[in-house]
């Protein structure tokens, strides 16, 4: 019987070549792969499977990197897409923005308001004293006029306002709280949620029940608990914004002409450790 001559096609040629080509570039690498010093032979066996490592390997390389820089720049290019209606949204804010501080202004001269939160920087200070007699009335800061205190600055902390500095010296600062028996010094303040905004004054603060109480709103006034209690800027000592706490209690006077509202500061008054004076920012001529 003749033998059948087996005719193998080209390309599989080359297929098998390279497979054999990469089984010995395997099997060297991992044979020389020996902490020693090897000899000449074995050193240029090792840069002969080295070269053609890198001639055999070169073209998946290169097609794999290609692969994923296409990969890369596509998903570059469905982010940018992505972002896209973001910067259009940026450009929509700016707009307004630029509508908003028209509108502020103009609110501003209306109500005769002369500053504004955002017209202010912050000075960190840290409470050094407060007298236990008279613990909701005053609290003394480490900073002083060497730091540009003056009176009537404004004080906050992270939550929200806290009071105004009555006297300084040197390096210390006392600062009157809002929270003071002292009904003199009344604050005028903004309520304000969704649907209504009213104006009125800081009467006192409950000792029992912690809350401040807001007097001079008509009982006609629609207001909601859970309202937002702001500086309001009225009578020229705090800027307007300054966030003072929230409705909890809405009753009458005893006419039933008046509401009363009880309010929750959002500061925590019997542990004050760190507080900000609020300084005017100097205005660029």
């Amino acid at each position: 019987m003749k033998k059948k001559n087996i005719n193998i096609k080209p390309k599989y040629t080359i297929l098998i070549i390279i497979f054999s080509i990469i089984v010995i570039v395997t099997v060297f690498s991992h044979t020389l792969k020996e902490d020693r010093q090897l000899n000449k032979f074995e050193s240029f066996i090792k840069d002969t499977v080295t070269s053609v490592e890198k001639i055999v390997f070169y073209p998946f390389k290169f097609v794999i990197n290609k692969v994923d820089d296409y990969k890369e720049l596509n998903n570059i290019r469905k982010k940018y897409q992505s972002l896209l209606p973001e910067v259009e949204r940026i450009d929509s804010l700016n707009a307004e923005n630029i509508e908003l501080r028209k509108q502020l202004k103009a609110l501003k001269e209306e109500l005769n308001i002369t500053y504004t939160i955002n017209d202010y920087e912050y000075l960190n200070a840290t409470v050094i004293n407060r007298n236990i007699a008279h613990w909701y009335n005053t609290i003394t800061i480490d900073k002083g006029s060497y730091n540009g205190v003056e009176p009537d600055m404004v004080v906050v902390n992270s939550s929200g306002l806290i009071g105004r500095v009555v006297s300084t010296t040197t390096f210390t600062s006392d600062v009157r709280l809002i929270t003071t028996s002292d009904t003199i010094n009344k604050i005028s303040v903004t309520i304000s949620d969704n649907n209504t905004s009213v104006n009125g004054l800081i009467k006192n603060y409950n000792y029992n029940t912690k809350y401040l109480e807001v007097e001079g709103i008509s009982n006609t006034e629609k207001i909601t608990e859970g309202a937002y209690v702001y500086t309001s800027g009225l009578g020229g000592i705090f800027p307007s914004g300054i966030l003072i706490g929230t409705v909890k209690n809405i009753t009458t006077d005893e006419y039933d002409l008046a509401k009363i509202i009880d309010v929750s500061p959002v500061a925590n008054f019997d542990d004050i450790n760190y507080v900000a004076v609020l300084k005017r920012k100097e205005i660029e001529k």
